[in-house]
């Protein structure tokens, strides 16, 4: 029944292997899954201060126009933003017809009751609408970074995509939401700690074929976690879309201070895991909320510290287990033959299978016995 959901998930993890600015030499390779990571943090901040602000936005749909928009990029594969630009201006009908018929082979694998929901965050996922307007300011200042960050090794390169970039932000600049965050010092800390988490691999004790970073994994376990948050709606069971993905999203923040402590680590004497946990929120207090609004720091808090907690955290801790699979598998598939990713993969099944969540156990059995997924 759910089946087309994994072959979404499958298609997702091209998200890992597509890179930002492959027309263009770069100081340090960024993918698409890094990029939606970054994006979303700011769309996260933006309409977390816009709501404590009294704005009136519609997070359910925000937060589902983050996810999915992403996924059409799987199929499109790499269209520079300057080859889009000049296809657009030659022929926008056509650009708009090869879009949504690309959309419509992505929400074939889906249940019919979600067609035309899914099929409108992905087509009008930067419209006019004050929801649209977050996301396109948010992927601005996604691009804004990496652009910039290219630039310092590379400025006959990138001088005038930063300086387009930078017209077309302050395009909003009387847009409440992005007024809001910017020009704060909390902002700069942030996406500090942000640049951290786009440079730091995952299973880094190991060789990799398939490098992933902390970032890119976030925003898949992102994708993974409104997908189980999908099945179990679907099942007739309470579950907030809305609260999944924000805890997805900031469960790995700490990481960009405290680094990697693998579960190995923190459980190998008693009482050192409480000493981790202690750590982390002295770090995450003191280096990164610090300065910002007393409500936004209640938002942000709990779900970064405390991300598995609640039922829709039970939902994180299992899309957490997934990516890490898919990392495993993908490893793998790719040829590697190190023995604990091998292990790992069957270490997190097992403890997945043991989930009470239908949406769990449906993708456990399917991780266990699909040919595409295992390669066996």
């Amino acid at each position: 029944m759910f089946q087309g959901y994994v072959k979404l998930l499958e298609l997702a993890t091209n998200l890992f292997t597509m890179y930002r600015w492959n027309n263009t030499p770069t100081l340090l390779r960024t993918n698409e899954a890094e990029n939606a990571f970054i994006s979303a943090q700011y769309c996260l901040l933006m309409s977390e201060m816009a709501i404590l602000k009294g704005f009136e936005i519609d997070q359910k749909e925000l937060f589902q126009r983050l996810v999915l928009k992403e996924l059409p990029k799987c199929l499109l594969s790499d269209i520079s933003v300057d080859t889009k630009i000049l296809i657009k201006s030659l022929s926008p009908d056509k650009w708009n017809d090869v879009f949504e018929k690309t959309v419509e082979e992505i929400i074939q694998y889906l249940p019919d009751e979600r067609h035309d929901a899914f099929f409108f965050s992905m087509v009008h996922s930067k419209d006019n609408s004050v929801e649209g307007k977050i996301i396109q300011t948010g992927d601005l200042l996604s691009a804004k970074l990496e652009a910039g960050l290219h630039a310092r090794s590379f400025p006959e390169f990138f001088e005038r995509p930063l300086k387009d970039l930078e017209a077309r932000i302050k395009d909003f600049e009387e847009f409440g939401p992005y007024r809001l965050i910017t020009g704060n010092n909390w902002l700069s800390r942030y996406t500090n700690a942000l640049m951290v988490l786009l440079r730091a691999i995952r299973w880094n004790r190991l060789n990799r074929n398939v490098p992933t970073t902390v970032a890119a994994h976030s925003f898949y376990v992102t994708i993974i976690a409104y997908i189980l948050s999908c099945i179990e709606e679907e099942q007739g069971n309470s579950v907030n879309p809305v609260e999944s993905v924000k805890r997805a999203l900031l469960h790995d923040i700490p990481e960009s201070m405290t680094g990697d402590i693998i579960t190995p680590t923190k459980k190998k004497v008693p009482g050192f895991e409480e000493v981790i946990a202690q750590v982390e929120e002295q770090m995450v207090t003191e280096n990164l909320l610090d300065g910002m609004p007393d409500e936004l720091i209640k938002e942000l808090k709990s779900r970064m510290l405390d991300p598995f907690e609640s039922a829709e955290g039970k939902i994180v801790w299992a899309a957490d287990q997934f990516a890490a699979t898919v990392e495993c598998l993908m490893e793998i598939r790719s040829g590697n033959t190190q023995y604990a990713f091998r292990d790992a993969m069957n270490r997190m099944l097992d403890d997945l299978s043991r989930s009470d969540l239908q949406s769990v156990q449906f993708l456990t059995k399917s991780f266990r016995w699909s040919l595409d997924w295992t390669g066996r």
